[in-house]
């Protein structure tokens, strides 16, 4: 795969478990830390990231147009680093 079609141009950094941080560099990475590390708070925002992380990974969407949506989720369920 071409990583300039799936990764984005700027990471979203996170924090997961006992406070490690993660870069998070497009969807893939993104849909893996919302499924498997991802804290109890999942709202609306964790659902649009996690159904839009999927749509890119099928280039459905472009990874690009749903970094804003996953950085939401983040900071619904706070782990947004700073």
């Amino acid at each position: 795969m071409n990583c300039s079609n799936i990764c984005w141009a700027t990471p979203v950094r996170v924090r997961v478990g006992r406070g490690v941080q993660l870069d998070i560099d497009g969807p893939h990475s993104a849909l893996n830390t919302m499924t498997q590390r991802w804290p109890p708070t999942r709202g609306e925002h964790y659902e649009r990231a996690r159904n839009l992380c999927m749509a890119a990974l099928g280039r459905r969407v472009s990874a690009a147009a749903i970094r804003d949506d996953f950085v939401a989720a983040c900071a619904e369920a706070g782990v947004l680093a700073d």
